[in-house]
């Protein structure tokens, strides 16, 4: 009972990698809309086997009114009507290695009163972009999706989910305001990242800590054109990430205790050394499993030699694979 609760609590939806990083900007309410809308593509012409017969065509599907109300906080049936207008009237626009595409993200939205539903129609040439079809796709959250408050939110979270596997991305500034439709807002480097980074960032963070969202970003500055940011380096922080940064963390540590005992042992004549080994694991921790490994190894295989001799094997070959003098 607890996983069916679960599975109607957190809906995941499927969304082709070429709509996430395509060229548009949506207000706060489409962009809940065009969710909503995705979600029941999903479940009524991919997760229903009988709607694969109609997945070449235009489709028609429906939504209740209660849905899409829920899409905001107190939603009017107004705003409602306004958002799928505007969401009508937008284009999308997809240019990649293959082809070029200019389409609409859906074709017409009517709203059947007396049912308390709305009927909405999408084109068959964009119905690839919201489902499956594609290899390369992206897993998200509906619930965490509809609870961003802020459409860069929204954006970088797909991204995010686009590249967890990988764990990190690359976008220049020039594509970031290109796919957010910014070319002339925030023109300033400081103006930019306040307001397309860092609050998205933040946004991301605070649910995450919050238990409220699977995943959140860091980001540095990449590549610069004098004292100017022209890319930036996308980190992508998941709970089994943090689980594995902990066990990481712990690992070094003990490989760190491991390695000032026995360089202590066969170096007790050379104090400084001791302490340079130790600086320099600490320094760099990433390293600290792989130089106990390598000590142990030395040991095991020396162990019939005298201490002195063995700790200079094991400096020969810490100065030789690692660098450390």
């Amino acid at each position: 009972m607890e996983k069916k609760d679960k599975k109607q609590r957190d809906i995941v939806l499927s969304q082709n990698n070429a709509l996430t990083t395509a060229r548009y900007k949506f207000d706060l309410i489409e962009k809940r809309a065009l969710y909503s809308i995705i979600r029941n593509i999903r479940a009524q012409y991919i997760e229903n086997e009988n709607g694969r017969r109609d997945l070449f065509d235009d489709l028609i599907i429906t939504i209740h009114e209660e849905e899409l109300k829920k899409c905001g906080d107190n939603t009017k049936m107004q705003n409602i009507y306004d958002a799928l207008k505007r969401l009508r009237n937008r284009d999308i626009e997809i240019n990649n290695e293959k082809m070029w595409l200019s389409i609409g993200f859906v074709n017409y939205v009517k709203h059947i009163k007396n049912k308390s539903y709305f009927e909405v129609q999408v084109s068959k040439e964009v119905l690839p972009y919201y489902v499956e079809l594609a290899q390369n796709f992206t897993s998200y959250s509906m619930t965490v999706a509809i609870a961003l408050k802020s459409t860069f939110s929204q954006r970088f979270y797909e991204l995010c989910c686009q590249y967890r596997n990988a764990g990190f991305f690359f976008y220049t500034v020039e594509k970031l305001r290109e796919m957010f439709m910014l070319e002339k807002k925030y023109k300033r480097g400081c103006d930019f990242k306040r307001r397309v980074l860092d609050d998205p960032q933040k946004e991301l963070r605070e649910l995450y800590n919050a238990g409220q969202c699977d995943l959140y970003f860091e980001f540095e500055p990449k590549s610069y054109k004098g004292k100017k940011v022209t890319e930036y380096k996308f980190y992508v922080y998941t709970r089994q990430t943090e689980q594995q940064k902990l066990l990481e963390y712990e690992s070094a540590k003990q490989a760190i205790i491991y390695i000032t005992t026995t360089i202590s042992r066969f170096s007790k004549s050379d104090k400084g050394y001791v302490k340079r080994v130790v600086n320099a694991v600490q320094l760099h921790p990433e390293i600290a499993v792989q130089v106990a490994q390598k000590i142990q190894k030395k040991f095991e295989q020396y162990i019939d030699k005298p201490a002195k001799q063995i700790g200079a094997i094991i400096r020969v070959c810490l100065m030789e694979d690692f660098g450390i003098e």
